[in-house]
């Protein structure tokens, strides 16, 4: 958004400009955060200052967004609700629920789904620990770039050759702590990857934090969504390690085969 390039190409005769419009401003949300000011939706969409005013209050009006205190703008959970009814009829969620639940009975550590959204990877289904120390850093409807987390990192092993060249045009890969990511180093670890089935994040999401990923296909053999499972680095040891990502590549396979994969 914001150049003519990443705006969607409006057909008069076929679409309502507005509407497009009103969805970008939307869309700014996903990446700018729960509360946005006029300016920052302005800087991200291009439009006037009198359009993004005007779109605003019709989406105020309509119930989408709504004011806070401090003069900013924010979704309403109408957002959420609508989310929720798409979630609701999600196949993939529903089939992956069972093996979630195992893998979260068996370990005790939080468990994970997510699903490829551009270059990034979308939550979309969570089990949490029981545990009183949270190390969550994903939350349905939360998203991390494709090149940082177990999850996110298997399915980008498993799309190098598609996904790779379109995060490298985005800029420099940054991990939550300012360190960069060089692109050797990255396809290293999508080898590597690749190479034992599963994926694994030490410390690049949060200190102190690891998290296995593994990848879960379509009929086709296509990478769909990706399994995780993440806790505290030291909970977990390395025969630990090894037992948890031979439980979760069996589970990431089950939900394959239930998809209807039958295999290479």
């Amino acid at each position: 958004m914001g150049t003519d390039e990443q705006r969607r190409v409006v057909d008069p005769k076929n679409h309502i400009a507005s509407v497009v419009k009103a969805i970008e401003v939307l869309e700014c949300f996903k990446n700018g955060g729960p509360e946005l000011s006029l300016t920052q939706v302005i800087d991200q969409t291009g439009y006037t200052r009198t359009t993004v005013y005007r779109l605003l209050g019709t989406l105020e009006l309509a119930g989408w967004v709504e004011r806070t205190d401090r003069g900013a703008y924010r979704l309403t959970l109408q957002v959420f609700e609508l989310a929720t009814t798409v979630l609701a009829g999600f196949d993939l969620r529903t089939v992956a629920s069972h093996v979630m639940s195992e893998l979260a009975t068996a370990f005790d550590e939080h468990v994970y789904l997510l699903v490829p959204d551009g270059t990034r990877a979308v939550c979309i289904d969570l089990i949490e620990s029981s545990q009183p120390i949270r190390v969550m850093v994903l939350t349905v409807g939360r998203s991390l770039p494709m090149y940082l987390g177990g999850a996110p990192v298997a399915l980008l092993a498993a799309m190098e050759k598609t996904l790779l060249p379109r995060l490298l045009k985005e800029g420099p890969m940054v991990t939550p702590a300012g360190n960069e990511i060089p692109e050797a180093e990255l396809r290293q670890t999508l080898a590597e990857t690749r190479d034992r089935g599963y994926a694994i994040s030490s410390g690049d999401v949060t200190p102190g934090v690891v998290a296995l990923g593994a990848c879960i296909k379509d009929r086709r053999g296509q990478p769909v969504a990706a399994m995780s499972i993440g806790g505290l680095s030291a909970d977990i040891s390395d025969q630990r390690l090894d037992t948890i990502a031979s439980a979760l590549m069996d589970g990431a396979d089950a939900v394959s085969r239930r998809l209807g994969y039958v295999g290479d």
